[in-house]
Order: structure tokens, then sequence, then C-alpha cells
């Protein structure tokens, strides 16, 4: 079993399909994005399609399909430096009052758009995987994902 952290296979073709909508939370229409937590015992990677809860973390607090991400939005430049760089951010995302141990996670979109063209029905939609690099724990406090910068270079999501 292996977290590797990787933009989805499945989420780069989506992109193309208009499956995620990636405007601000507050925006009329936008995708509703979550973030799950996921033991050691878990094999999470770009083959990633969807969210599963086989090996999600269990502990007080902590709901199964994890907690929801509020996206702050797209931002996109276009200079010679970073030619056409697109990412995104999320606000730090934190599980209150908590007793957990979690090794990564996904980031997956529980309100995709369905493809018609194709007459596919998406569900819970994989994004990213995370990995923590060591399991991380909380005892009767919060636990805190903690986003890089939004930047070209450190967004979680980017794009070239």
């Amino acid at each position: 079993m292996a977290i590797s952290q990787a933009m989805t296979s499945s989420f780069r073709g989506q992109i193309l399909l208009a499956v995620h909508d990636f405007r601000p939370t507050a925006d009329s229409g936008a995708s509703t994005f979550k973030l799950a937590l996921y033991s050691s015992s878990a094999t999470l990677d770009a083959n990633t399609t969807t969210y599963s809860s086989s090996n999600e973390i269990t502990g007080t607090n902590y709901t199964a399909g994890g907690v929801s991400l509020t996206n702050l939005g797209v931002t996109i430049t276009n200079t010679n430096s970073t030619a056409g760089t697109g990412w995104l951010d999320f606000s730090d995302a934190t599980i209150a009052n908590t007793t957990i141990t979690a090794r990564g996670a996904l980031i997956y979109n529980s309100t995709p758009k369905a493809n018609s063209n194709a007459n596919t029905t998406i569900t819970n939609a994989s994004v990213c995987v995370l990995d923590f690099g060591s399991d991380k724990t909380s005892t009767d406090g919060n636990f805190t994902i903690v986003f890089p910068a939004a930047t070209n270079t450190t967004a979680i999501l980017r794009i070239a």
C-alpha cells in the first residue's frame, strides 16, 4: 500500500470535458471540492479516479467523505516567465477537536458535471492525491491541512 502525490490522470481528461467548475466556492454553479483523509494502508496515486471510503481514516469529529474546501478561485498568468500558467488556491482546512492519524489525502469533486456527449455519469471525481510524507496526528486538537502559497510555482494545483 502506498500514497503517491499526483494530479490524477482522470482529472486531466475531465478538464477538457468541462467536468470541473473551478469558479470560487461562493459563485453559483461552482463545483464542490472535498478533501478526504487516508491511513498509510491506502493505495492512492495518479490512477485514482474517484473518492473511496476504503482505508479512509476514522476518528472523533471526522466525517467520512472528508471536509468541504473553500475554493478561492483560479489565477492565470501570461508573461514570458510564466507563459500561461494557471493555478488555484483553497483555504486551509481544519477539523476541530479531533483525534486522528492520517498519511495522505484525496481532493475530489463531489458535484462533477457529467459529459453529455459521452452519456457519462461521473460521481465524486478525483482531482489530486496528497502525500503527507509521514503519518500526521492530532490528539484532542485541531488537524489542519495548510495549502502552499498560491503562486505559479507553489500552488497545490498548477497547469502550465
